[in-house]
């Protein structure tokens, strides 16, 4: 199916929407939003009439492509929808390559009538009014050997163009290119950011002199990107997190030699031992760095509630690995010489271990701006966006913001049970609030299951909030969620156990329901509101939904980091295979479900010995 013709009256993708060489777009090539056109040239020009371009990845997502795919339709191209034996040409971005191409196509080789081209390809046509031949080196993708390539084709328009002059201004096309990452290998050790901005430089020599390929210059940047596997990246965004590119598969590894190879250690040592979710995290207050711990545990916090991600990140990184470290860390060389830790934080852990305190902490409790700024931080439902807005207004209290500051519901919920919501929850009491749940269901049909998840299920002694997960055996999302919409949770609230709804989940595909609760039931004044989340799982998500929502995030990035470098995808949803990323980790495919329901039989693909939840503390 084709989204442009080569008539007067062209289609484009939305939001590349054209009617005629007079027509108007409703939406904007562009990230300002104006009205824009997308005009036809006149018919002399187009010379890309009878022209069907796919491009690869075949969106309008990136802003760069998207004014590409706009001016081929301007000059008289079809773009191609899905990919099919009427296109005439791919137009590749500068980071694919032919194999993640074919990989993508499910093919072994392009048919022979097809061109394959770089992005560039269609702005040097329009600048020389005709097409140019499409075996030029510079028209050359990664990997494409060019005399399997497609002749040039003819069309009228480039035949009446001749003579090879550039264009007027007025027509020549400006060239938008996609951003790409220098492949090239650095001659020094690269630097990782840490706490505060410093660096931890590499401190393994550097690699003698070796020759090199693009292939090989690419997997020893992919390695070297991840050589703080356990928690360096994220997959937490949307409804199906996407996953990171991992280090080289079997068949890429470098040679022997190669950084990664002395990163190593030797040769026996394997390299997956590295991730997190490959040991035993029992969080044991044994540990020699406990109360080094527990300071930086509330530093971490702290740069968590600020809405500091990589201070948060650097501060639990060193966290993961003192709870590893079998002896007592007392110096800021002995931290210097662990892994993930900088030279900044080594000095934090040694002010630590000297005066069980640390400076940075007590100065950010003691500064009375920064005090309001936390409590205002506590509120459900306001963010620091939120609380730094009432900050800089003037209020210093809960009772201020109450008389003169606009809220909405859930704020003025989180501040008339502000003490509620910031008190942690007894282990015992998180099991009969699991168990009001679970009995009122089972009421309702004895097959649904629920199971407390998140520190619960670790075997925490006490919890921030509740999280239940509800399924059924052999059973769909829909059936779930009718279920607990309209019966579950009327049923709670009449009982007065449920005394809130926070957030109610779409009926047509969503999945959780975040509320209140209150285990004394008879009124909001005689018990404890607690933080409740109903987390509605279908039967064969099960396996994949306990990992996600049983934690801890350290062991779940390491998790689902380890996925990727295997070329596969983990989510709430199932283990995937065969997925296909792009350039900034654009996702190509989705993949082929490999386990979904069972916990455990996930651990055994990733080759991971099987860690039941309360050794998933790390």
């Amino acid at each position: 199916m084709s989204r442009a013709d080569s008539s007067d009256t062209a289609k484009g993708p939305p939001p590349l929407v054209t009617t005629s060489s007079s027509a108007v777009t409703k939406k904007a090539v562009g990230k300002r939003k104006r009205d824009s056109e997308i005009r036809l040239v006149p018919d002399d020009q187009r010379i890309f009439k009878s022209q069907r371009f796919y491009f690869f990845p075949n969106s309008d997502k990136h802003p760069a492509r998207k004014l590409r795919i706009a001016k081929a339709i301007e000059f008289g191209a079809t773009w191609e929808s899905e990919f099919n034996e009427s296109v005439t040409h791919i137009v590749a971005d500068k980071s694919m390559d032919y194999g993640l191409l074919l990989k993508y196509l499910k093919k072994d080789a392009l048919p022979p009538h097809i061109a394959l081209v770089s992005e560039n390809y269609p702005a040097e046509c329009i600048t020389f009014c005709r097409l140019l031949d499409p075996r030029q080196p510079q028209f050359k993708v990664r990997g494409y050997d060019l005399s399997a390539a497609a002749p040039p084709i003819s069309s009228a328009s480039s035949d009446r163009s001749l003579k090879l002059k550039p264009a007027p201004d007025s027509v020549r096309a400006r060239q938008p290119e996609t951003p790409v990452q220098d492949d090239r290998v650095p001659e020094s050790p690269p630097t990782v950011s840490t706490e505060d901005g410093e660096g931890e430089e590499d401190r393994n020599p550097s690699a003698p002199p070796i020759e090199s390929t693009a292939e090989f210059d690419a997997a020893l940047k992919q390695a070297r990107d991840l050589r703080h596997v356990p928690l360096d990246m994220e997959e937490d965004s949307g409804s199906r997190p996407t996953s990171s590119d991992g280090p080289a598969t079997d068949d890429e590894r470098p040679p022997a030699g190669s950084e990664l190879d002395r990163r190593k250690k030797g040769k026996a040592q394997n390299y997956q031992a590295k991730f997190q979710c490959m040991h035993k995290h029992t969080g044991s207050d044994e540990n020699p760095n406990v109360g080094t711990i527990a300071i930086l545990q509330q530093m971490a916090e702290y740069y968590n509630q600020v809405g500091d991600e990589w201070r948060t990140r650097a501060y639990r990184k060193a966290i993961s690995t003192l709870r590893n470290h079998p002896t007592k860390v007392w110096t800021r060389e002995e931290a210097l010489a662990l892994p993930q830790i900088g030279g900044r934080l080594a000095s934090k852990i040694e002010e630590i271990a000297y005066t069980n305190r640390l400076r940075r902490l007590d100065n950010a409790k003691a500064e009375p701006q920064d005090q309001v700024l936390q409590t205002f931080m506590q509120v459900y439902g306001a963010g620091f966006a939120q609380a730094s807005k009432w900050v800089n207004a003037g209020y210093t209290t809960l009772d201020e913001l109450v008389e003169k500051a606009e809220l909405t519901p859930n704020q003025r919920i989180g501040i008339d049970h502000y003490a509620d919501f910031n008190s942690r929850i007894p282990r015992a009491e998180v099991e009969q609030h699991g168990n009001a749940v679970r009995k009122a269901l089972h009421k309702i049909d004895p097959a649904f299951d629920v199971i407390v998840g998140g520190s619960y299920r670790r075997g925490a002694k006490d919890s921030g909030d509740i999280d239940c997960i509800i399924t059924r055996p052999n059973t769909d999302l829909p059936h779930i969620r009718q279920v607990v919409l309209d019966q579950l949770v009327p049923k709670l609230f009449a009982k007065r156990f449920l005394m809130a709804e926070l957030a109610a989940t779409s009926r047509d595909d969503g999945s959780k329901w975040h509320g209140a609760s209150c285990i004394a039931g008879s009124s909001s004044s005689t018990g404890i509101w607690r933080r409740i989340d109903l987390l509605l799982v279908p039967s064969d998500e099960l396996g994949a939904a306990l990992i996600y929502f049983t934690g801890n995030d350290i062991f779940n990035r390491s998790l689902r980091l380890l996925a990727s470098t295997k070329g596969m995808r983990l989510n709430q949803r199932g283990l995937y295979k065969d997925v296909i990323r792009g350039k900034g980790r654009e996702k190509l495919s989705e993949g082929t479900l490999v386990e979904g329901r069972d916990e455990k039989r996930i651990f055994e693909v990733l080759g991971v010995p099987w860690r039941p939840p309360e050794h998933r503390i790390c």
